[in-house]
């Protein structure tokens, strides 16, 4: 099976643009990927094979009249589905929604990627309304992790990590309150990160979900193309007032060309209160002593709470 495992985002992209392949051509490299794997992995809970392949066409059909179609080209994107993206159903995960009308508009993150040359195969599992680490509802089947199917892919966005891990897409969205990209991340072997409040705008009732906690950014199994992406997807928006516009002008991809360690860092085993299973503990022990003979400076804070703050 010829997945994306193996090719990162930024590939397809210059494959598209050269002419080496079409989007029409990864495009059905993903819906064929989807096919062999999601009924085993549980990472996509709809896909719409005709609008995928009518929205490669005309991404091709730009390119072919010598237009622009931006850093992305012909990238097939899973979506989240807590976000809306045009002709899905956002069921959040949730009976209540399971039968609402499909949307009519895309997430500020969705239409941001698509103008820069995705195309949406289709929306990827969450929990309902993104309340657990781990990818269960009611609505679809669960979502189970690639690397071995007793387990869990995590969540809130596990259906995202799952199908990247799988190769199913290169790229796909997600969101993060209280672990919900870093823990799909973490246990399904890829890079990631919580980008900050307001650098990727919200809009709507969703603006100020989740108490400004939670936060959409791009999910990808290299730390690259997420930053490839989230040059894409920041920039304020009017229906945000928490929106920023890029610090300083710079591009986070082209800012890894410079990579350097932190000054400092905090390390905190526990945060004050609950319990760790030991074996994570020492991963973590052993990352931040690594991080100390680098000559980063190492602060650890036994306790920052006193109790479990929710």
């Amino acid at each position: 099976m010829d997945d994306f495992r193996g090719t990162s985002a930024a590939a397809v992209a210059e494959l598209v643009r050269s002419g080496q392949s079409s989007a029409r051509e990864q495009t059905q490299r993903a819906l064929a990927a989807i096919d062999a794997y999601n009924p085993t992995i549980g990472a996509f809970v709809a896909v719409d094979a005709e609008r995928a392949l009518a929205e490669a066409d005309a991404v091709d059909a730009r390119l072919a009249a010598g237009d622009d179609v931006g850093p992305l080209a012909g990238v097939p994107l899973g979506v989240k589905d807590l976000e809306d993206a045009i002709g899905y159903v956002t069921t959040r995960g949730s009976l209540l929604h399971r039968d609402d009308p499909v949307a009519t508009g895309d997430s500020v993150l969705v239409e941001r990627l698509r103008a820069a040359g995705c195309v949406v195969v289709g929306k990827t599992n969450t929990p309902e309304f993104g309340f657990k680490p781990d990818t269960t509802n009611s609505v679809f089947a669960p979502t189970v992790n690639p690397w071995n199917p007793d387990r869990s892919a995590g969540g809130s966005s596990g259906g995202s990590g799952a199908a990247l891990a799988a190769g199913m897409v290169p790229l796909c969205t997600g969101s993060d309150g209280g672990g919900s990209i870093r823990i799909p991340t973490a246990v399904n072997g890829l890079s990631g990160l919580k980008p900050s409040l307001g650098r990727v705008p919200l809009r709507g009732e969703q603006a100020s979900a989740w108490l400004h906690y939670s936060t959409p950014g791009p999910m990808a199994c290299r730390i690259a193309d997420v930053a490839l992406a989230l040059d894409v997807g920041v920039g304020p928006d009017p229906a945000d007032l928490h929106s920023l516009p890029m610090p300083r002008g710079e591009s986070w991809a082209a800012g890894l060309g410079e990579a350097r360690l932190p000054q400092s860092v905090l390390w905190s085993p526990n945060m004050g209160y609950g319990t760790n299973d030991s074996e994570i503990v020492a991963v973590c022990a052993r990352a931040v002593e690594a991080l100390a003979t680098a000559g980063v400076h190492v602060i650890e804070v036994p306790a920052v709470w006193d109790a479990d703050p929710v």
